[in-house]
Formats: C-alpha cells, structure tokens, sequence
C-alpha cells in the first residue's frame, strides 16, 4: 500500500507555501485579476524561499524537482488564488521543459537567467501546450512541425498560452513527422521559439471568464521557420513527456487547491450563516452538499498525488501519462462541481464580490 504522508521536509514546505498563499496572495487576488499580472514583490518573496527555482544548484537553483513536493506548493498556491497560482506554476514550465529535455548546452543556455539571484525572479517562462482543437491531454496536440534543410517548419495553433506574449522563455510542444508516411501523427517534441518569428502571430486572451491574474495568449503558426538548433534535446525523448505529464499534474493539483478553498469558505460561511434560528449547516440539505464537496476532494487529491509519486519514480511514459490525465481531469471536474456548490450553499452572497467564491467559481471554469 502506497503512504501519501508527506516527508517532514515536504511538511515544512507545505506550510511556507501556505503562509505565502494567504499573506501574498488572497490579499491581493482581486487587484491581480483586473491588473491581469502580479507584482513583482510577491515573485521576489517567492524566488527568496527557493520555491519557484527547483533546477539543479549548479545553475542558481534550489535543487532537484520533485513532483509531490511541487503537487503540495501548487495546491497550497490555489488555496490562496487560483490565477496568481498557474501564473506562478506558468512561468516555471518553460524553464522546468529545457531541464527536463534539453541538452546540456540548451540548458546551460537558458536556465541561469531564471536562477539569478538578482535578477531571476523577473524572468517569465511560457508552455503552448493547449490548442484551439482541443485540450490539456497529449492525444490533443497537433502542432505540426516537419523537418526542412534549414531546420523546422511549424503549422498550426495553441491558446492559454500562460506568459504567452511577454515570456523570456517560450517552448511549445508539437509533434514532428520525421517522414512523410508518418502524416500529421508524429513523435511529441519541444522547441524553443527563438524571439520573433516570421509567420507567428501572437494574441493577448483578454476579458476571459476566470483566471484572469495569469495573463495568456494564442499562437498562429503559419509556415513558421526554427532553426535546428530550436528542437530541444532529441526526437522522441522522454523529457517531453515528463515535462507534459509533469504540468498536467501541477494543474491537478492547482484543482484541488481552488476546491479546498471553495469548501473551507462555504464551510465556514454555513457555520456563521443563521437562519430560522440555528446555523444552515445544520440542515441536512447543506450539510450533504459540503460533505460530498470533501470526500470529492479527497479523491482528486489522492489521485494527483498517485501520478506524482509515479512521476517521481520515473515510471514508463504509458503510466505517467495514464495517471497525469486522469487526475488532471478528475480534478477540474470536482473543482467545478466545489465551486459551484459553494455558490449554492452562500446562496445570494456567493455572487458578490465581497466574497471570493465567485471568482473562484469562474477560475475553475476556466480550468479546461
């Protein structure tokens, strides 16, 4: 039987991102949203505690990734606010894609600015992994890329695009036909878009329904050249899948934190909320409504947590793929489900903004 107990260590992490999550960020979720960014003082906090640079130390990081660990940060993040968190968690795949795939050239390359120590915590990373056809599972990825003498050449679309427009670090994920028998089914590959390109057209996602503090865009590519050296690490390497499986999971886990923050609130709110002369939690109509909000919970939880352990043991790409799916799909449906109860249970209160349910309802909505 696998024990899901987090270590001591991973313990103490929990709790620094929790206090982060309820000093830095619920304050500020609100004025995040309509700003559609976060300010720069809440990304120094963060690079201060090590939590947003789990690369190897040898380039300005804090040290190797572990997937439960970083499940544990992302769900604490989401407690706080659900768009600040994939902000955060946005940022880092891009540089999280060159370790886990690139060659150590392209690493060298790329990771030092983001583990500067002056520096590093203005550094924005980006991930196209989402398209207009489809959503966050690899069997949806058609970004065709086909080998040219000059390199790569790219057609096709991604949206939600995190960072997309302003990133200093732009990887998009395609799938390469290395023949023309392959047709549009090709191996899935990581490139680095290398600045502006000719054929690429760039659009801000704007007036979004829900999470709006992490700024997002659509690519368009259409006959978009890259050269060789573009392609990170090689053909078919695992990495990619690792890095994919990896922001699947991360997204899992963002679900759950915006659900466990729903359900703590509504929890709450029904405690105080009396009517007819005693508490609503009391009714039994609330009260089932909450109690199947937790063991929902609880179940996307253990679910997320299972394909990190399995991502931290380095299982075949079959498993993690398998298991990252299915979490991240578990997950965003109970968070929708969360949220919209914690409207119910509110009722008339859990439409206003001087609660944050609402905005936690439309940024789980926006989770697809």
């Amino acid at each position: 039987m696998l024990d899901f107990a987090p270590t001591e260590e991973q313990e103490e992490i929990r709790k620094l991102a929790q206090s982060i999550a309820l000093d830095h960020l619920r304050p500020h979720a609100r004025k995040a949203e309509i700003e559609h960014d976060s300010p720069n003082e809440l990304w120094l906090t963060l690079a201060q505690t090590g939590l947003t640079t789990p690369f190897p130390e040898e380039y300005g990081g804090s040290g190797p990734l572990e997937a439960v660990t970083y499940s544990l940060i992302a769900e604490e993040l989401a407690y706080g606010d659900p768009g600040l968190a994939l902000h955060i968690v946005g940022s880092l795949m891009g540089p999280l894609t060159v370790w886990l795939a690139g060659s150590r050239e392209q690493q060298e390359r790329y990771l030092p600015p983001f583990g500067n120590s002056t520096s590093g915590y203005l550094q924005r990373g980006s991930l196209a992994f989402a398209e207009r056809t489809g959503g966050y599972t690899l069997a949806d990825i058609h970004l065709q890329a086909r080998r040219t003498s000059d390199g790569y050449l790219l057609n096709g679309t991604k949206r939600d695009v995190v960072h997309g427009q302003r990133a200093d670090l732009r990887v998009v994920l395609a799938r390469l036909a290395e023949h023309e028998s392959e047709g549009p089914e090709g191996k899935l590959c990581a490139f680095v878009l290398p600045g502006t390109q000719e054929g690429l057209s760039i659009q801000a996602e704007e007036e979004k329904l829900g999470l709006q503090a992490a700024p997002s865009a659509t690519y368009l590519f259409n006959q978009v050249q890259l050269p060789a050296e573009a392609l990170l690490g090689e053909t078919g390497s695992s990495g990619v899948v690792r890095a994919a499986t990896l922001y699947q999971i991360l997204r899992a886990a963002i679900a759950c934190g915006t659900a466990r923050a729903a359900f703590e609130y509504c929890s709450a709110y029904a405690r105080e909320r009396i009517a007819f002369g005693r508490p609503i939690v009391s009714y039994q109509g609330i009260a089932f409504i909450i109690a199947e909000m937790a063991m929902k919970l609880d179940a996307a939880r253990l679910l997320t947590w299972r394909a990190a352990c399995s991502w931290d043991r380095g299982e075949a790409d079959e498993t993690l793929i398998h298991e990252a799916e299915s979490a991240q799909r578990q997950a965003v449906k109970m968070a929708q489900a969360a949220t919209t109860d914690a409207i119910q249970v509110m009722g008339g209160a859990g439409f206003m903004q001087d609660h944050p349910a609402e905005m936690w309802m439309r940024d789980a909505a926006a989770m697809e």
